[in-house]
């Protein structure tokens, strides 16, 4: 079985950033490619362009505890958040993409990564 911070890295880590004809396109490629639509097409879903290492920090000494298990990260990261469009059905999922630089929100077990929460871009 899928390790917790393995599973984070597979839906959330996207580096170097692959190379796609646009940013909807980016969207359904990665969505698919990461096992994101199988059974259904998951609402949304952000990908992070940046090393592992970088989002394991935000657990250790790179990141603000906020309560619970949740840390913010000190720096900011490039984005693209990937949203089902309305009539979109397994097998047929498509995305609109969002592609920006914010603070990320992670939840930390055992000072590795294995949640996200929802980004929202200004």
């Amino acid at each position: 079985k899928e390790s917790a911070d393995a599973q984070f890295a597979r839906q959330h880590v996207d580096n170097p950033k692959t190379s796609a004809r646009n940013d909807r396109i980016y969207c359904d490629l990665m969505m698919q490619r990461r096992g994101l639509t199988r059974s259904a097409c998951k609402p949304t879903n952000t990908f992070i362009e940046a090393p592992i290492n970088q989002l394991q920090d935000i657990c250790k000494y790179a990141g603000t505890p906020i309560g619970g298990n949740l840390y913010d990260s000190h720096r900011s990261f490039d984005i693209t958040v990937c949203q089902v469009l309305p009539g979109s059905y397994p097998g047929n999922c498509k995305y609109r993409a969002a592609i920006g630089n914010t603070r990320i929100r992670v939840g930390c077990e055992d000072r590795l990564p294995v949640h996200l929460e929802p980004t929202y871009l200004p």
